[in-house]
């Protein structure tokens, strides 16, 4: 039995060395996520749900194919971080994650097509931000700032046109 269990959480090392390392959106469609994981092992439906209740994915509601990244307990982290914080320290931390922000479209609007290969713009580093540029990338994918599109040549991240 305990082999069992044991072979069952090999999907979280599979999930952050196949999934995480490959995916920049915010969501991922049931069939992509099955065969990101088989590149680990064998995928059961178990191993979902596994991801599902640790609070990693979250099923999407309109569409139950996709699903949502997730940050298990995010919610309780980023209210104690705010209890801690006081407003004015608050509005420095905000403040900075919006001028990495602007460094990072500044970069790509400099450039002639507004758009960078993801494998070089993950090498530049940020002039003040202690967090990893990946960080600061699905925060504008997110957000809607930056798009992806995928090449022969690997993931182009493009400034969006809104």
């Amino acid at each position: 039995m305990e082999g069992k269990k044991e072979g069952e959480y090999d999907v979280f090392g599979w999930f952050k060395t196949h999934v995480l390392d490959s995916k920049l959106e915010t969501g991922i469609e049931h069939q992509e996520l099955c065969s990101l994981l088989s590149l680990g092992g064998k995928v059961k439906d178990s191993h979902i749900s596994l991801l599902i209740n640790a609070g990693i994915l979250t099923r999407q509601l309109i569409d139950p194919n996709m699903y949502w990244f997730a940050i298990p307990n995010i919610g309780s982290l980023l209210k104690g971080l705010v209890q801690t914080l006081q407003l004015t320290d608050r509005t420095v931390y905000i403040g900075k994650v919006i001028k990495e922000r602007k460094e990072i479209i500044s970069l790509l609007s400099r450039r002639r097509y507004k758009e960078m290969m993801l494998a070089s713009l993950e090498k530049k580093h940020l002039r003040m931000s202690p967090l990893d540029m990946r960080f600061h990338l699905r925060d504008l994918i997110g957000s809607g700032h930056l798009r992806t599109d995928q090449t022969p040549t690997g993931l182009i991240i493009r400034v969006s046109k809104d």
